[in-house]
């Protein structure tokens, strides 16, 4: 892990700390960061869904290679 300093608007701060139930600066924004990386696999899932993932699972065969 690495130490870092940085300025965060207070404002912003509070908001995510409402938004995330945390407290601590440090809690929050490891919270944020966290909420952040699994909304990008979320939308990354959808997009390959959307893209026809379905019919590869729907496919047995095709469904092997892909739980692989």
């Amino acid at each position: 892990m690495t130490k870092r300093l940085i300025e965060i608007d207070d404002e912003l701060l509070a908001s995510a700390q409402d938004a995330l139930g945390t407290s601590g600066v440090s809690d929050t924004v490891r919270a944020a960061l966290h909420s952040a990386a699994v909304a990008a696999a979320r939308a990354r899932h959808v997009e390959w869904l959307i893209n026809g993932g379905m019919a590869e699972l729907a496919d047995k065969d095709r469904r092997d290679e892909v739980w692989r």
